[in-house]
């Protein structure tokens, strides 16, 4: 098999998704274990593993949401998607997130591929925005999907599953 056929783990990726809701928590597993399964994925960043301080949402140290974790936060989250090869991004369609929506853009700013798999309780009823939808190197369907994705040539898949404003 030729060189450029063989799948090899090479490719690390930003995992970007708002993690504010139970549901969101879950489908953050079943993302990094479709990643984990893989093989052309050699590191999945997922900034919440990475807390300044070890900061949580329940914070007893009092470290969440105060300027220094917002700063370092910002730096983090810019420093990781600089360092990664591309972005996935589980995208909320039942709750718009800021933040995923700026990553999104970051990362298309500095010419990486973005995946996006669109999530909600009626997809075919939403609307994506065209920035989302245009900036969008391929858009997943599944968790299968991601496990099997070719990371190592980003195959572009770049039709929105739903309807763009």
């Amino acid at each position: 098999m030729a060189k450029d056929l063989q799948k090899k783990a090479l490719t690390k990726i930003y995992l970007g998704t708002p993690y504010f809701n139970d549901e969101q928590r879950q489908r953050v597993e079943e993302a990094k274990e479709a990643l984990e399964k893989n093989e052309t994925v050699a590191i999945v960043h997922f900034p919440f593993d990475f807390q300044y301080q070890g900061a949580t949402f329940d914070d007893p140290k009092e470290v969440f949401g105060t300027i220094s974790w917002q700063n370092a936060t910002y730096q983090n989250d810019l420093s990781a998607m600089s360092t990664s090869d591309c972005g996935v991004f589980l995208y909320d369609l039942d709750q718009i997130d800021d933040g995923s929506a700026f990553e999104i853009g970051f990362m298309r700013a500095m010419h990486k591929p973005v995946l996006v798999l669109p999530f909600s309780k009626n997809l075919e009823q939403k609307q994506l925005n065209l920035m989302i939808a245009r900036g969008t190197t391929s858009f997943i369907e599944s968790f299968a999907e991601l496990s099997q994705y070719d990371f190592n040539h980003f195959p572009s898949e770049p039709q929105a599953p739903i309807d763009v404003f």
